[in-house]
């Protein structure tokens, strides 16, 4: 589907006022329905540039191709096509992902005792495996990961935190995200009560609660935290989290056009492949 800034873009192109009309195509693991107000993709997982611009003559569609890294592995369920690669006037604090939760190449252990963090790859959307939470009746699971060097400065309040995940159940009171500067300086990001299945959830960077002082430039651990309510033990499995910009404006940078796949789209690490999406022409 356009979006109603793809359109206004599309007008632009036309005008001569902008050069292409898309020149990278994003792809993500949320599953929303399509609408045309949309400014991003639920969750982006990776993106590539435009590498061929082809015109479908029998079925009047203009056909937009790029490669999918070779490197990165999961499934796809939604495409969009973007203006420009990335938006420049964000600068160093555009949209990206901070942790995919993958046992292969982040490292996760519980905060309390140490131990290696538990991963599951049934309901993994990104990567090879899943962060597994399973705390038991009124109890909190939290696990951390090290050794970061994250700057959110440059984030604005009305900035989001994404968190995509699956909740086996509807027993979860609470799913937090917290970045910690040390261990007595942090800030609290409190996602809420998921609903059962797979989920994209977003709050604004606004809502963070500080103990301590806490820096937003010097972000050197995060932690993802599980609560379960009354009702029983919960079982979340964290896919991704991301921030996103969503207040750096800039006309030349808009989703032109989002698309939700008919069904998902297995990447498989180590095979570069194609992939395509099509707008409709009525001329």
């Amino acid at each position: 589907m356009i979006t109603l800034d793809g359109k206004v873009h599309i007008k632009r192109y036309l005008a001569q006022f902008v050069p292409s009309i898309c020149q990278s195509i994003a792809f993500g693991i949320g599953g929303s329905a399509e609408v045309n107000t949309s400014k991003s993709l639920d969750f982006e997982v990776d993106r590539s540039n435009v590498m061929l611009v082809s015109y479908d003559f029998v079925n009047n569609k203009l056909i937009f191709k790029a490669e999918v890294p070779d490197d990165y592995s999961g499934k796809i369920y939604e495409v969009g096509l973007y203006s420009l690669p990335e938006n420049v006037a964000a600068g160093e604090f555009g949209s990206r992902l901070l942790t995919s939760f993958d046992s292969a190449t982040e490292t996760w252990v519980d905060a309390t005792s140490g131990t290696a963090a538990s991963y599951n790859s049934t309901n993994t959307r990104l990567g090879a495996d899943s962060l597994r939470h399973v705390p038991a009746l009124s109890t909190t699971k939290v696990d951390t990961m090290t050794a970061l060097n994250l700057d959110l400065s440059g984030y604005s309040a009305a900035d989001k935190f994404t968190v995509a995940l699956n909740a086996g159940n509807t027993n979860t009171s609470a799913v937090k995200l917290l970045f910690l500067t040390d261990a007595s300086n942090y800030y609290t990001v409190t996602m809420g009560a998921p609903v059962s299945g797979y989920q994209v959830m977003s709050v604004a960077k606004s809502t963070a609660v500080a103990t301590g002082t806490p820096n937003w430039g010097n972000i050197t651990e995060m932690r993802v935290s599980t609560t379960s309510g009354a009702g029983g033990a919960s079982q979340i499995d964290y896919d991704g989290v991301r921030v996103e910009d969503t207040d750096t404006l800039n006309a030349d940078y808009v989703l032109v056009s989002r698309e939700l796949l008919a069904s998902p789209y297995v990447k498989v690490d180590g095979m570069t492949q194609e992939i395509e999406f099509s707008l409709d022409i009525n001329v």
